[in-house]
């Protein structure tokens, strides 16, 4: 008689984030303080949610916290995606020797 085997459960599978329909543009004058999700917010930044969601939990950027949920206002999208846009290099004028 041999040992019973241990069974494997299913992997639990976690709910898919729930995004709102119509909001606003964060550029725009409702946009500027309407609450977003990390998950909202991730089209207009350059990050995916969870990458946002991970930011919002080390306190690498700033965001609005109620207690139990984090969010992203528009201007602070507006300022995250300032901070990280990429200048173009200009070249600087030779001096005259």
């Amino acid at each position: 008689m041999t040992a019973p085997q241990a069974t494997k459960s299913a992997p639990r599978k976690r709910p898919a984030p729930k995004i709102r329909q119509g909001l606003p543009a964060p550029n725009t004058p409702e946009g500027e303080l309407f609450h977003y999700t990390p998950f909202e917010a991730a089209p207009w930044t350059p990050f995916g949610g969870r990458k946002l969601m991970e930011m919002i939990r080390l306190r690498e950027i700033e965001f609005v916290s109620n207690g139990r949920d984090n969010y992203l206002t528009g201007r602070q999208i507006a300022a995250l995606n300032e901070r990280y846009i990429v200048k173009p290099f200009s070249k600087a004028e030779r001096a005259a020797a």
